[in-house]
C-alpha cells in the first residue's frame, strides 16, 4: 500500500510538474495593440503557415531589432468536429543572455465556421513582445468550440 502511494505521488507530481503551454495573451511575454506594427517602425519579416488536417494557420511577424509583432489566423476547412487553431513557439531574451529553451503559447484566435483557408478567425490585434523574442515558429492544431487547444500536428513552421 505505501509503495502504491509513493507511486501515485510521484506520478501526479511529475503531471502537475510538467510545463503546459500558456495562452499568449495572459503571459508576461506580449501585449496587444490594435496600432499596425509598420505605424511603430516594425519593419516585415515574414510569416509561417501550415494546411493540416482540416486547419489552416498562419503568422505574419514584423521587427523592431530583437522585438517582434505577430498577427495570427486559423481558419477551420473540414468538418471534423474539432475547430481550428494554433501554437507559437519562441525562444526570449532575458537576464542578460538568451533563455535557451522554447516557450509555448497557445494563440486565443480560433474557427469553428468550416470554411475555406484564410476564411476564419483573425484576431485584429497585433502582439507585441515585451522582450527580445528570436526563432517564432507556429504549428496547426485542433481547438474545442471554446478555442481550448486539443492537439496540434508534430511539426513546426519556421522560424520567421
Amino acid at each position: 500500500m505505501k509503495r502504491t502511494l509513493l507511486a501515485l505521488t510521484a506520478a501526479v507530481g511529475l503531471i502537475l510538474g510538467l510545463p503546459g503551454s500558456a495562452s499568449a495573451h495572459s503571459t508576461d511575454d506580449w501585449a496587444l495593440s490594435g496600432q499596425f506594427p509598420g505605424e511603430r517602425g516594425y519593419g516585415y519579416a515574414g510569416d509561417s503557415q501550415s494546411h493540416v488536417s482540416g486547419v489552416f494557420q498562419g503568422v505574419a511577424m514584423w521587427r523592431l531589432g530583437n522585438k517582434v509583432s505577430l498577427s495570427t489566423y486559423a481558419s477551420d476547412t473540414k468538418t471534423d468536429g474539432y475547430c481550428a487553431g494554433l501554437q507559437i513557439r519562441y525562444e526570449i531574451y532575458d537576464g542578460g543572455q538568451w533563455a535557451g529553451h522554447w516557450h509555448y503559447r497557445d494563440v486565443p484566435v480560433f474557427d469553428c465556421t468550416t470554411g475555406g483557408a484564410e476564411t476564419g478567425g483573425v484576431i485584429k490585434e497585433y502582439f507585441y513582445s515585451k522582450y527580445p523574442v528570436r526563432n517564432v515558429s507556429s504549428r496547426a492544431c485542433h481547438a474545442d468550440s471554446s478555442g481550448g487547444i486539443i492537439h496540434c500536428e508534430s511539426n513546426w513552421h519556421g522560424p520567421i
